[in-house]
């Protein structure tokens, strides 16, 4: 492994943002998103290019050199022009990894406060493709990870983020997603929504007294968060509702015009996830908006 540090302005930063990039137009989203995000935070962005090979895309500048390194530091080199016309005060360190993408980046993440990939989709009535480098980031990584979708505001660095939504559920899990949305909401001035959506299970699972049980889970689970949002981050707007839906469906809906989703790696999962898999995973592939998995 080869790297360079290269500062391109002081800020004053201690959090490190890790952003993986391959050249391709889902990457570009993913540079944009974390420079915005390292201007709001006061942090370092590490942009890095990892893969044995030349990458498959290149900037449309670059004229191909004598060996296959120089396209990739071509990737690189474009990267850091994209956080520099941005944010021009950012520091800015590159990192040029000669292994397998997701184990160079999972790898990376344990210096990293957040990991920051891309995701290419078509549609949310069509299956979207996140790629198997995500997916592996997802599954890994050492810190949360934010998964950049197509929706993202690319042209509008200084509109900001106003709505963060957050699934609740009680767990351990989602408490380190709802703290970790706080944070986000202070940082961007960000109103945030915890949302808990649940259902009754299948009706032989159930007693006759269940129903009332699970309507009191259902605004304990909702209260409880209103305490620690006013406990951690006292000045951020924050609300909390209950859904009557599948967990997915509901945290789709509720951040259908919101600027990011944060769900936690794990929840209380149950009969809902091994019908429908993974609720991050499934919030990953299919939210109109970024996403954030936190994970323990």
């Amino acid at each position: 492994m080869a790297e360079e540090d290269r500062t391109l302005g002081a800020d004053g930063g201690v959090r490190t943002i890790l952003v993986g990039v391959d050249g391709s137009e889902h990457s570009c989203l993913a540079v944009k998103w974390a420079a915005d995000e390292a201007a709001a935070s006061r942090a370092t962005i590490r942009v890095v290019y990892a893969g044995p090979g030349a990458p498959k895309n290149v900037p449309g500048w670059y004229e191909e050199g004598p060996h296959e390194e120089s396209a990739a530091q071509a990737v690189l080199d474009d990267a850091v022009g994209l956080v520099v016309a941005r944010h021009p005060l950012l520091t800015v360190r590159r990192g040029r990894f000669m292994d397998i993408p997701a184990v160079a980046l999972v790898g990376a993440s344990a210096q990293a406060d957040l990991l920051v990939v891309g995701a290419r989709g078509v549609g949310r009535l069509k299956r979207l493709l996140v790629g198997s480098v995500s997916e592996q980031c997802m599954d890994h990584a050492l810190c949360p990870v934010v998964v950049v979708r197509p929706g993202f505001q690319e042209e509008s660095p200084s509109r900001g983020m106003r709505r963060v939504v957050v699934g609740i559920d009680g767990s351990r899990g989602s408490e380190h997603a709802l703290r970790w949305a706080l944070r986000e909401g202070r940082v961007h001035g960000a109103s945030v929504e915890g949302v808990f959506s649940w259902q009754y299970p299948p009706s032989h699972a159930i007693g006759a007294d269940s129903a009332a049980k699970l309507e009191s889970w259902a605004r304990e689970v909702t209260q409880s968060a209103s305490s620690i949002a006013e406990g951690c981050e006292p000045t951020v707007t924050f609300t909390a509702s209950a859904r009557f839906d599948a967990t997915v469906i509901g945290l789709l809906d509720a951040s259908e015009d919101a600027d990011l989703l944060v769900v936690g790696a794990r929840g209380h999962g149950g009969y809902l996830d091994s019908l429908l898999g993974s609720i991050a995973r499934q919030c990953a592939l299919y939210a109109t908006c970024s996403v954030v998995i936190v994970r323990p």
